[in-house]
């Protein structure tokens, strides 16, 4: 309740899950360009995606453990597959909607939140 109070609202479609999934979702859709594309992964803004999706993972692994978590690299290994069968199954060209859009807004400001700075990531 206190991210409420401090004026962050989690996306309304996913309020009840954990953080964890959460950031899960959003490193799987920061890299949904480069799966469609993999040889964009190794430079220029496929590589900057790549990195920040990178950050999203470690930061949905630390949350998974502070979630309590029995086995935080199994329920992550099992979630990342999910999340990437899920947005994959709209197919390419959903990165150009409306949706995407959305989720990708939702994401930056539920990183901000987290105290994200995606512009110093190695």
């Amino acid at each position: 309740m206190a991210l409420v109070l401090l004026g962050f609202r989690p996306n309304p479609a996913k309020a009840s899950q954990a953080y964890s999934e959460s950031l899960m979702d959003c490193a799987v859709l920061f890299n949904t360009s480069n799966r469609i594309n993999p040889e964009r992964a190794d430079h220029g803004k496929g590589l900057a995606l790549s990195r920040i999706a990178e950050a999203l993972e470690k930061a949905a692994h630390d949350q998974a453990v502070n979630e309590g978590q029995d086995a935080p690299e199994s329920y992550l290994s099992q979630l990342k597959a999910s999340k990437i069968s899920h947005w994959d199954s709209k197919g390419m060209t959903y990165v150009f909607s409306d949706d995407f859009r959305d989720w990708m807004t939702y994401c930056r400001k539920f990183a901000d939140h987290l105290g994200f700075d995606f512009k110093n990531l190695p």
